[in-house]
């Protein structure tokens, strides 16, 4: 994130294009305008899920290895709001920033606010995430990384996702490891301590610079957050100018990623990219994309990035854990649909290849 298993049916299936255009955002986001739950499950291949505690139904549930950043999906709300939405959506597992006040390209985000938070509150948001399977926790934008871990411990995730500076232009790479992997190792002692993982997210620089750092860590907690959107500001992805040769390469150097980290990947943050002149921006409070950049926190089957590629890749390794849903889109909750529903699609597929 960046600052500023599915059930099959007999029944007839509905084309995923042919939900999404029905999907509208209605009353105050919590639901879907022309929704219809048992539509749904056809969409996806699962039966509905039967009725909630208030007597209502529910959509559908999405495979539980995928989960939705409330934070970053669901700006400008609560986040009881956004957890609620999370959980009528169909979503089993999420994610969330600890505290502060971040922000992005559609404004203010919703965190847990665990850090100003007294015990009852605290109580509050433990049992409102204790509706999910899985929880997942990005850390906040400042410094306090023992907080982050105790709202995860505290919470029950499973993982913490964090940044590691990048290295700067003069500093020998010697030192760059060495420091940033005695850091990461204090950081993995004291999750480890907690019963906690952490995740080490890619964001830009040089690619060697991040692989080599994944494996000098080398503690049996810390493990690497791929996030796929985020190789588009590798070093060795932006430097080139035409289009179609740095997507080329971005798929190049995703499906590398992978493939070099293998066991010491843990979590994976999944977005799309896009090319500047297809994304509207007449509607975002934040234009923070460098000129000619591509555009990261798309809907995951709209962009440049090949995900069957990927995931074939993902299959290769072995790899069992969460795909974290981060989006940035005015569409929320129909972008967040489908998202979802495509990466089901492809976690079916992966069960049935050799």
């Amino acid at each position: 994130m960046n600052n500023n298993s599915g059930q099959t049916n007999n029944a007839p299936r509905i084309s995923r294009r042919d939900f999404v255009k029905t999907a509208t955002t209605v009353t105050g986001g919590l639901l879907l305008a022309g929704y219809s739950v048992e539509r749904h499950a056809l969409a996806i291949g699962a039966p509905p899920r039967q009725k909630d505690e208030g007597g209502s139904s529910s959509a559908p549930l999405f495979n539980e290895r995928i989960a939705v950043n409330v934070t970053g999906c669901f700006a400008g709300r609560e986040v009881y709001s956004a957890l609620e939405t999370a959980r009528k959506l169909g979503f089993q597992s999420v994610a969330a920033l600890p505290g502060g006040k971040p922000k992005h390209s559609l404004g203010e985000l919703p965190t847990l606010g665990f850090y100003d938070a007294d015990e009852t509150g605290r109580q509050r948001i433990k049992k409102a995430l204790s509706r999910f399977k899985h929880i997942s926790i990005h850390q906040a934008w400042d410094n306090k990384w023992r907080d982050w871990i105790d709202c995860a411990c505290y919470v029950g995730a499973e993982v913490v996702t964090i940044h590691a500076p990048l290295r700067k232009r003069a500093e020998p790479l010697d030192q760059y490891l060495e420091t940033q992997a005695r850091f990461c190792r204090e950081v993995g002692d004291y999750a480890q301590r907690k019963g906690v993982r952490i995740g080490v997210e890619n964001s830009a620089g040089c690619y060697d610079d991040y692989v080599r750092l994944m494996k000098a860590i080398k503690h049996p907690v810390m493990g690497a957050t791929v996030d796929v959107g985020h190789c588009s500001f590798f070093d060795e992805v932006k430097s080139i100018s035409d289009p179609n040769q740095r997507a080329v390469k971005l798929n190049d150097v995703i499906g590398q990623l992978v493939r070099d980290l293998g066991p010491r990947l843990c979590h994976f943050h999944l977005h799309n990219v896009r090319r500047q002149e297809q994304v509207d921006f007449s509607k975002m409070a934040n234009r923070r994309w460098e000129p000619g950049s591509f555009v990261d926190h798309r809907c995951v089957p709209e962009g440049e990035i090949d995900f069957p590629r990927l995931f074939a890749a993902i299959k290769e390794v072995d790899y069992r854990g969460l795909f974290e849903l981060e989006l940035e889109e005015l569409q929320m909750e129909e972008k967040a649909v489908r998202s979802a529903e495509y990466l089901g699609m492809l976690l079916k597929q992966g069960k049935r290849l050799p």
